[in-house]
């Protein structure tokens, strides 16, 4: 079997056609298919099917991915292996993060391993807490940092890095933000932007305004905290996000920080490593200089060096 059609395989899924495939793996679209064609008859059965221009797997390509990824992963793991045996001049890591993580949590830990590391190259990915888990666990990412649930996940460790609290804020000049401040259910009565159904920090902030006897009304979902204050700014709606991210907006003026009374919130940004796999020399690199950045012993992450 070659190694070549479980990457396109693997690209195929990811991109969505062929086209696209060939172009990530710098190659052209008869090769991917050529490839493809023949690992459908090595394997004795159809992968896929092409309806128009959409690619849908069958249940035994859905099957072979799951192999071609633990191959892939695999793969990885040797080279890191090997590229630690070779000093650690050469290799890669692949960091899953959420956005705020990636603001005011990592950047010295990037600069750091960077000048220690100059061969080995950083790959960073920012997104939300569940999808970049379900890439770290399919062995597409190494290491997560992402929001704790406070429940036990299986296949992985978590070691909380970070605290911080979650603020209520307003658009300028908004009643909630008036020096009195409002009650929960006055904040409650108003329209709310928040993040994403399958957010943890969503999740986390509703169980805590349902715990004070209320549930917002969302007027609009968005993964981007950015966007969320924009909109907020426009004054769209309300929201609670974490400090350090509106720290600067409320510092000019541009936000207002809405004051509930009784109403406090904290969550745990935490490194996330898969159980059952080795991670790469690369990766306990990278995880030394965040030992040694954010001053933690990382417990757990020891044994791994």
């Amino acid at each position: 079997m070659d190694m070549r059609a479980l990457k396109y395989l693997i690209s195929v899924d990811e991109t969505g056609s062929m086209t696209s495939a060939a172009r990530e793996n710098f190659v052209t679209q008869p090769a991917v298919s050529i490839q493809l064609k023949k690992l459908q008859e090595d394997l004795g059965t159809a992968l896929f099917d092409v309806v128009g221009r959409e690619i849908r797997f069958t249940p035994a390509g859905r099957k072979a991915l799951e192999y071609a990824r633990r191959i892939s992963a695999l793969e990885k793991e040797m080279e890191g292996e090997f590229s630690g045996i070779a000093g650690l001049a050469s290799g890669e890591v692949s960091i899953g993060t959420i956005d705020a993580a990636s603001i005011y949590i990592l950047p010295a830990v990037y600069s750091s391993f960077r000048s220690m590391y100059p061969g080995i190259e950083l790959r960073v990915e920012v997104s939300s807490t569940m999808p970049l888990i379900g890439r770290m666990l399919d062995g597409r990412l190494d290491l997560v940092v992402g929001t704790m649930s406070g429940e036990k996940r299986s296949g992985m460790t978590e070691t909380e890095i970070f605290r911080e609290k979650l603020v209520p804020i307003a658009p300028r000049g908004h009643p909630a933000a008036a020096k009195r401040g409002v009650n929960i259910g006055t904040f409650a009565s108003y329209p709310f932007i928040s993040f994403h159904r399958e957010s943890v920090t969503r999740r986390m902030i509703e169980a805590a305004l349902l715990r004070m006897g209320v549930t917002v009304e969302v007027e609009m979902e968005i993964d981007s905290q950015e966007a969320i204050k924009n909109l907020v700014s426009s004054g769209l709606g309300l929201s609670i996000l974490p400090y350090e991210t509106v720290r600067g907006e409320m510092e000019r003026g541009d936000l207002a920080r809405a004051r509930v009374r009784g109403l406090r919130i904290e969550r745990s940004i935490g490194l996330m490593i898969p159980e059952k796999r080795r991670l790469s020399a690369a990766a306990r690199a990278f995880l030394g200089v965040m030992r040694d950045e954010l001053g933690t012993g990382l417990p757990g992450i020891e044994e791994r060096d």
